[in-house]
């Protein structure tokens, strides 16, 4: 029986079931009174209207694109909204190491994902981050390029990450960039 692309499959979901003590289920918000579901939260009225700090962004892929290639080039006659020397700063990796949330090896510079070391064909100044559903936006000033994809639904298993995807996604784009 062929497994559905948009559920992931029970088994999985509870092989995923957190120990409250960990430092991943601190992350999610999975030790509180009340264990917080990403999804629900970042698709609540009040999340929405207020903001949120660090979780559950809400924005469409062309317009996460929008802010980081405003972030790096001319967008709409207006300068970069970064000087070079701050893109760099964003991009000079601060930590280089295990991910204790994801499991995996990481870098990160100011507030955002070192990203040359997961997707390959990026610059060492390319900058952005991930997102638990499998979403990825970064600016990569040595190309021009601002790249973000978003998802419907989370990605299974998403491990915190970008999903898999994205490194096809990315190398069709730089292959495009090429022949252009």
């Amino acid at each position: 029986m062929a497994q559905s692309r948009t559920r992931p499959p029970a088994k999985g979901l509870a092989a995923r079931t957190l120990d409250p003590t960990t430092i991943v289920a601190a992350a999610g918000n999975r030790n509180g009174p009340a264990p917080t579901e990403l999804v629900e939260f970042a698709n609540t009225r009040a999340v929405r209207a207020l903001g949120q700090a660090s979780a559950g962004g809400v924005g469409t892929a062309r317009g996460v694109a929008r802010m980081y290639a405003a972030a790096i080039g001319e967008l709409d006659g207006r300068a970069p909204l970064l000087k070079p020397e701050t893109v760099a700063e964003f991009a000079r990796p601060q930590f280089h190491g295990i991910d204790l949330c994801t499991g995996l090896e990481d870098a990160f510079g100011l507030g955002f994902e070192q990203l040359t070391g997961i997707f390959r064909p990026l610059s060492p100044d390319a900058f952005g981050h991930s997102g638990a559903t499998g979403s990825l936006g970064f600016a990569d000033p040595a190309t021009g390029l601002a790249y973000a994809y978003t998802r419907r639904r989370f990605g299974f298993p998403s491990r915190y990450g970008a999903g898999p995807e994205n490194h096809r996604l990315i190398a069709a784009v730089h292959r495009a960039l090429r022949a252009s």
